[in-house]
């Protein structure tokens, strides 16, 4: 074999991809011994997240609430896109246990459910930019959804496309969710607006609309709401697969 012909040595994986699956940081990499523990810096901003969502995450706001320099938090993490995967996989926790029921159904239904608690337990995660999975827990919920639809009657190029759509479900769900609740001053509690956009429908011919609004059934959702509308939209796709 020539020189040429010799195959390249294997590329090393990124910072965030390294750290999310523990491995060491990169040969030759030298400095003071670590202070703090990675677990702690991820805890930390995951706390940031969760009183004031991502828009209070950054690596400066980090620092301070370490008692550390930024400077000196860059030796832990090398940026702030480093700082989103690991916190994607702070917020994903241990995936849940591999189905070992032949009740495709009821394991997909748990999956979702416990998916969708992660989202409620920490609302920033929807907020992190949507990727491929490709690290340790992340990977290992794709792994128990598709041991869930393994005996679902889909051939098996769809499973794949099917467990994308439930991902993508849930935390479509989600997001409708938390926003109609960040929406505090909802006109539609509001018994007097009501009353009076009602007949401002009726003039625009909006027929079907104003059926709702005239059944009350065109109201500010509640958390059983919320519950329902994620069990029917949950159940349709389900009875999709089914054929």
């Amino acid at each position: 074999m020539t020189q040429t012909d010799a195959p390249e040595p294997p590329r090393l994986l990124p910072p965030q991809l390294r750290r999310a699956w523990g491995m060491p940081q990169q040969p030759g990499k030298r400095g003071r011994r670590p202070s703090l523990e990675l677990e702690t810096i991820v805890a930390q901003a995951a706390g940031l997240a969760d009183t004031g969502g991502m828009a209070s995450v950054s690596l400066v706001r980090l620092a301070d609430a370490l008692n550390v320099t930024t400077n000196a938090l860059y030796r832990y993490v090398d940026s702030r896109e480093e700082l989103d995967v690991l916190l994607r996989e702070y917020a994903l926790a241990d995936p849940p246990l591999t189905a070992t029921t032949d009740d495709w159904r009821a394991a997909t239904r748990e999956w979702a459910g416990a998916l969708r608690e992660r989202y409620l337990r920490h609302p920033w995660l929807a907020d992190l930019t949507l990727t491929v999975p490709i690290t340790p827990n992340a990977l290992g919920w794709l792994e128990a959804l598709l041991a869930a639809l393994e005996s679902s009657p889909l051939p098996a190029p769809d499973i794949l496309r099917a467990a994308t759509l439930l991902d993508g479900y849930v935390r479509f769900q989600f997001i409708t969710q938390r926003d109609l609740g960040a929406w505090t001053e909802h006109p539609l509690s509001d018994r007097d607006v009501v009353e009076q956009v009602a007949p401002l429908i009726d003039a625009r011919g909006y027929r079907r609309v104003a059926a709702l609004f005239g059944a009350g059934q065109y109201q500010e959702p509640t958390i059983a709401t919320h519950d329902a509308d994620f069990e029917y939209g949950l159940e349709r796709i389900l009875r999709g697969i089914a054929g």
